[in-house]
Formats: C-alpha cells, sequence, structure tokens
C-alpha cells in the first residue's frame, strides 16, 4: 500500500496536467462574472466583445491544450497501445488552440471565416473528451477506470443532446434555443471532468512502483 501511494500523482507529466487544468478551471470559472455575458442565455464564446473576457477565454483554451499534451505524454509513458488515444487528444489540443486564436463572430454579425473555424474547434473540443476518454477505459489496467466510463459515457449523451438542439442555430441560424448557455457551460463541466480523471487513471495505471509501463512492457514485466 505504501508503494502504491508513493508512486502515485508523482510523474512530471501529470503535475503539468493538473497545473493546467487548474488554471483552465480559473479561467473558466473568471468567464462567469467577465466578457458582458448572461450564463444562462449565451455562450461563452460570446466574451470575446469585451477585453478581459477574450482574454480569459483565450487562458482557458491554451491550458486545457497543454493539459492535453501532457495527458498525451503521459498516455505515451504509459499505455501499451497509445498510437490513437495520443492522435484524439493532439486533435482535441488543436482545436482548443482553433478556438483560442480564431474567436467568432460579435452578437447579431455576420459568420466570418474565423467565426466558423472557432465552431469546427469549438465542437470537437466538446466532442473528443468522451471518445479519448472511453478508449483509455478500455485499454488502461487501472481499478479507476470505473468512474471514467461512466464520466466518458454521461459527457457523450451530453454532447450528443447539445448538439442536436444547438445545431440548427449554428448551421441554419434558427434563434438559439433556450438556456443556451447554462447547458454549455454544463457540458464543458462534463469535459474538464472528463479531461482531469483521464490524468487520474492514467497516472494510476503507471503500477505501483510508479515506473512507466512501457518500460516495464519492454522488460518483459507484467
Amino acid at each position: 500500500m505504501t508503494a502504491t501511494m508513493a508512486g502515485t500523482g508523482t510523474s512530471r507529466w501529470y503535475r503539468h496536467a493538473q497545473v493546467s487544468l487548474g488554471v483552465a478551471v480559473a479561467a473558466g470559472t473568471g468567464l462567469l462574472v467577465a466578457g458582458d455575458v448572461d450564463p444562462v442565455h449565451e455562450m461563452l464564446s460570446d466574451a470575446i466583445q469585451t477585453v478581459p473576457g477574450a482574454v480569459l477565454l483565450m487562458v482557458a483554451a491554451c491550458a486545457l491544450a497543454s493539459a492535453g499534451l501532457w495527458l498525451a505524454a503521459g498516455a505515451w509513458r504509459t499505455l501499451p497501445r497509445p498510437a490513437l488515444f495520443i492522435t484524439l487528444v493532439l486533435v482535441w489540443s488543436a482545436a482548443l488552440v482553433a478556438v483560442a486564436f480564431f474567436p467568432t463572430n460579435l452578437p447579431g454579425t455576420t459568420p466570418d471565416m474565423f467565426a466558423v473555424v472557432h465552431r469546427v474547434g469549438a465542437g470537437l473540443m466538446a466532442a473528443l473528451p468522451p471518445l479519448f476518454a472511453l478508449l483509455l477505459a478500455e485499454q488502461a489496467t487501472s481499478p479507476r477506470t470505473v468512474p471514467l466510463r461512466v464520466a466518458g459515457l454521461t459527457t457523450l449523451a451530453a454532447c450528443i443532446a447539445f448538439g442536436a438542439m444547438h445545431g440548427p442555430s449554428v448551421l441554419l441560424g434558427a434563434e438559439p434555443f433556450p438556456y443556451v448557455g447554462m447547458i454549455e457551460r454544463i457540458l464543458l463541466a462534463l469535459v474538464l471532468v472528463v479531461a482531469g480523471l483521464c490524468t487520474w487513471v492514467l497516472d494510476g495505471s503507471s503500477g505501483a512502483t510508479g515506473v512507466p509501463r512501457r518500460r516495464l512492457d519492454r522488460a518483459g514485466v507484467s
């Protein structure tokens, strides 16, 4: 038991991922009061209409992208077959960079190419975490995979429901559905939970000694 506790949460990638997630949570919390956006009825991306809102949105997206890079590093060190998981996580990080540096159009204006890139990035930002979480739940050797699987399935269902409700607004220019801002923020909170659980599960999969599992596999140790 002592060896297990000593080997948990000590990897450099894990610490950096947690710091990045913490920054994203802090910036996201700041967006509840900055940006002159109604958190119940308006989308989070509309925070770009003020400088503090735009800065906080960029910081939150970049911090999540950084967490994704560290998560990919952890998967490379931990999973025996990490290629697909790492690919999904890196695409997620790239989508977050697009969200940060390609702002959406201001409310009441016509969407331009920047807004289109932003919306594609935002869609991938929400859709990919439940997919790579469920993939990790299948591949990881940690007993921690049960809450990850539950969170992944919950986030996937929320993402599908939000896409079905918000799709007409994005594709057809229809009016946003009621409480779109609140539901979007619940979905983003689930994304943060899934990302945090992924780091936790990968950290638990590194083994009781804290030695990366890929090294154990190469050495022929089960």
